[in-house]
């Protein structure tokens, strides 16, 4: 008999088994389940995590599903918004599929974010919006349920779902990295540094998100002034690298100040910033980016990236 119920503090590794059991692929993190201090440190170690927020399901004593929720962050980052409640992952076991156990689960979920507030509801997390999962699932950064997830799709438009947000993940191997000529370059060199150093000054949320990853911020700075005009955020995606069998490094954000846009500096940055990290060594570069922003995907063409993965965020109809 299927019954539910919250998450309770014996469950760590009833929540690994139906993990790995009910969610699979290359962009998934196994969490072993008898070392489960992954799941603590991404999941249960969160400041915001609410044990009626992640609900299992069960057959007699057998874990077969899960859902997890949670809620994105306030204006300032520095609490929470409960108006937006955010299904951050939800899966069944394949043997108890098609037997109403996902639907039950979503109700449930969906009843506790409108409980604490919500009047809207996304399904997934996505950057900045992204409570949990960041660092299991997906790459470089949230961006939704993954396309190859198939049946993630349909059951969310099933139940009132739609796409809102599309993303996809570009890869760039550094191994036969070459950079195109710019012309600008020569006077971005010599007028910038270019400096890498551990990123501060996330905020609550942000830091909350990101959890144990070491974020690192390479800047593009003024060399007589301090002036930074452009920034990239990076992270080693351990993870994911260790089922890829490739080191890869996740990109988090690349940001340039208004005043300097369309001059080469994210070109100049981001393509020094591949060549260092080649020769530490790295095998992999991965950014994520919405599919309506042709400035950054016109910047990844430049580099030679290949777009490898597609990510949607639904919201409640």
């Amino acid at each position: 008999m299927i019954h539910y119920r919250s998450f309770r503090n014996p469950d760590p590794p009833v929540v690994a088994d139906v993990w790995n059991a009910s969610l699979s692929g290359p962009r998934t993190a196994v969490i072993p389940v008898q070392a489960t201090t992954i799941l603590e440190y991404f999941t249960l170690s969160k400041p915001y995590f609410d044990p009626r927020g992640l609900i299992l399901a069960f057959d007699d004593n057998k874990p077969v599903g899960f859902v997890h929720a949670g809620f994105g962050p306030s204006p300032d980052g520095k609490g929470l918004d409960t108006s937006i409640g955010i299904v951050c992952t939800l899966g069944v076991i394949p043997s108890h599929r098609r037997q109403g156990i996902g639907s039950e689960l979503l109700r449930q979920v969906e009843a506790y974010l409108r409980g604490r507030g919500a009047n809207e509801i996304l399904a997934g997390p996505v950057a900045l919006r992204n409570p949990f999962t960041f660092g299991l699932y997906g790459g470089s950064n949230s961006a939704g349920f993954l396309a190859s997830d198939t049946l993630a799709r349909p059951f969310l438009e099933k139940h009132g779902y739609q796409v809102i947000r599309t993303s996809a993940f570009h890869q760039r191997r550094l191994q036969n990295l070459r950079i195109p000529a710019d012309p600008r370059f020569q006077t971005l060199r010599q007028q910038y540094d270019i400096i890498a150093a551990p990123h501060h000054g996330a905020g609550w949320y942000r830091e909350a998100v990101l959890g144990p990853v070491e974020v690192v911020e390479y800047r593009l700075q003024d060399k007589k002034t301090s002036e930074v005009t452009a920034k990239a955020l990076l992270w080693v995606m351990e993870l994911f690298s260790h089922g890829w069998q490739e080191a890869c490094v996740g990109m988090l954000g690349l940001e340039v100040q208004p005043a300097h846009r369309r001059r080469g500096h994210a070109k100049y940055l981001l393509g020094q910033t591949l060549r260092h990290l080649r020769e530490q060594p790295f095998d992999l570069f991965e950014a994520v980016i919405e599919q309506d922003n042709s400035a950054g995907l016109g910047l990844l063409r430049q580099l030679e990236f290949e777009q490898v993965e597609v990510a949607h965020g639904f919201r409640r109809a």
